[in-house]
């Protein structure tokens, strides 16, 4: 069933893809944001999830500002007995404060986390969100399962260089500074608290806060989140080769590409996407070629040095018409 309409200041309408008319008990609610841009990528990690956990029941909340029509089919083949896809369209209500978004790689989409747990409060105590620049690798039962009792969210700590950013820029307690792009939120807390309203309050008070929404959230949460297993937020920083794949530990559940660099880039030789691309819906899509013209000249470079020489020049043609354009 699809065109069906919500009651929520953000959200304009609502398209529900599902084989079954009843909600399982045990169902885990997945939500993630992206606009049309991030639909290939965002299709891949929902594919991970799939694939990685093939006895769960899942029901994924994405919230998008607009969709193709080729990607709005693309996601419906994900629907299956035990997968259900909810497709939530922003309206004009959702306005982010420009200038918190000078980092560049950062959206407004990635804001739209903080109105998520007011529209699923009625249908979920908790949900996971994950950002589309994620792989699943493992089953994410035990990280849903956890227990949040009173606390608003369970996060994941960042890094140590990340920490040391930010011990100079807000007064909050670095050591418990954790990403964003995995959260696993308690919808009663988060209402309770009145997080949303906060949240949107804070994002668009005029300051720049230099990670955005990360930032907002570290600050208004802070002693409100209990802290979770690495495993559950794995940071990796890839380059062309991304030999980085072969490193990551074993019990890596949910593997989170950050930096600007990005596994479905072609200029990227990820095997890990890789797998994931060809199991999604959207494996004859075309992966888009890169980001920057200089990715192409250096991946023609990597691929004179692996001896693949047509390849080479293929993306050296590539980077001499961006560079020319």
């Amino acid at each position: 069933m699809n065109g069906m309409g919500i009651t929520n200041k953000y959200i304009s309408e609502l398209e529900i893809f599902t084989q079954s008319d009843k909600q399982n008990s045990d169902m885990m609610h997945i939500a993630l944001a992206f606009d049309d841009g991030y639909a290939l990528p965002a299709g891949v990690t929902i594919s991970s999830v799939i694939y990685n956990n093939p006895n769960a029941h899942l029901c994924f909340h994405l919230f998008v500002d607009k969709i193709s029509s080729v990607n709005l089919e693309k996601f419906k083949q994900l629907v299956s007995s035990t997968t259900t896809i909810k497709i939530y369209y922003l309206n004009n209500n959702f306005q982010i404060n420009s200038e918190t978004l000078v980092q560049g790689y950062l959206s407004a989409m990635s804001c739209a986390r903080f109105i998520i747990a007011d529209i699923l409060k009625d249908e979920t105590e908790k949900f996971l969100y994950i950002d589309s620049d994620i792989l699943c690798l493992k089953p994410i039962n035990a990280l849903y399962n956890i227990e949040l009792n009173d606390y608003v969210a369970g996060v994941i700590p960042d890094d140590s260089v990340m920490k040391n950013i930010i011990k100079d820029l807000y007064n909050i307690n670095s050591e418990n500074y954790f990403n964003s792009g995995v959260l696993l939120i308690n919808t009663t807390q988060w209402f309770v608290n009145n997080m949303t309203e906060q949240c949107m309050k804070t994002i668009n008070d005029g300051n720049v806060y230099r990670f955005g929404d990360q930032d907002v959230l570290n600050i208004l949460l802070e002693n409100r989140t209990i802290l979770l297993p690495i495993k559950f937020n794995t940071k990796i920083h890839i380059t062309i080769p991304c030999n980085e794949e072969k490193e990551i530990a074993p019990y890596t559940v949910l593997l989170h590409y950050v930096t600007g660099y990005k596994p479905w880039y072609q200029t990227f030789n990820s095997q890990l996407f890789k797998k994931y691309y060809q199991l999604s819906p959207w494996k004859d899509v075309e992966r888009p070629l890169a980001l920057k013209k200089s990715w192409l000249r250096n991946y023609a470079k990597y691929c004179f040095k692996q001896k693949k020489f047509i390849s080479a020049m293929q993306f050296y043609y590539f980077y001499l018409l961006r560079k020319i354009n």
